[in-house]
């Protein structure tokens, strides 16, 4: 088991997705058959071929971006486990069982993640474990990457958080928390984070309705922006 905490900006002291800013206690275990992961993979791949996952080119280098998590049934000291896939894997098209992890436990209170399994977890273990905690029926969380759904954010009515909340911090997490706890947002099933360029959230109880809320958002906001200028 370690601790594994990286700096959150790049040389150009950009932020920089995909780094871990939480306290990380990780232990080494077997990937999952890939039976098991047969859902989140398909969706992933979807949302991949979509370009809401994926990597982009940055002064400090290509960074990827992006990523999906399933709530795991079995309890561990209290906490609901959920799957999520590993951090730096944005740029794969297709993951193999080895590029997912097992969350197993967190406290947003001391911005600590405890994880098992062949890689460890994405950066954004911590906001994607608030959906697991506030929402029962919650059991998959997509977070993607839409200029055009960010940028609608108000056209579309969207939920969103805080601009002075950046991404994979106990502040987005804690922004999270307060938006689920509004009937508004828990029916929208979608949120878009203010202080995360270009970030959204889907959110729901089968992995067809987070991914469907998703596209179906993106083909809205991309019908905004095509229509004409009145002027």
């Amino acid at each position: 088991m370690g601790v594994l905490r990286e700096n959150d900006a790049d040389a150009a002291g950009n932020e920089r997705e995909g780094v871990t800013k939480f306290h990380l206690c990780y232990t080494r275990g077997a990937p999952l058959r890939a039976a098991r992961l047969a859902t989140l993979q398909g969706w992933r791949r979807i949302l991949f071929d979509l370009g809401l996952i994926g990597q982009e080119a940055t002064e400090g280098g290509p960074i990827g971006f992006g990523n999906v998590s399933e709530r795991f049934d079995a309890e561990q000291d209290g906490h609901e486990r959920f799957l999520i896939t590993a951090t730096q894997t944005g740029h794969k098209p297709v993951l193999t069982p080895k590029d997912y992890s097992l969350v197993t436990g967190w406290d947003l209170a001391a911005n600590r993640i405890d994880a098992e399994g062949p890689s460890p977890p994405s950066s954004e273990s911590l906001t994607h474990a608030i959906f697991y905690a506030s929402l029962a029926d919650v059991r998959y969380v997509f977070h993607g990457h839409s200029p055009e759904i960010w940028s609608c954010a108000e056209a579309l009515g969207l939920p969103s958080t805080a601009r002075d909340a950046p991404y994979g911090t106990p502040a987005i997490a804690r922004e999270v928390q307060s938006l689920l706890a509004l009937p508004d947002c828990r029916a929208t099933g979608l949120l878009v984070m203010g202080g995360h360029r270009n970030g959204v959230i889907s959110f729901a109880a089968s992995a067809d309705a987070a991914g469907e809320i998703l596209i179906q958002t993106l083909a809205r906001a991309r019908g905004l922006a095509s229509r004409p200028s009145p002027w």
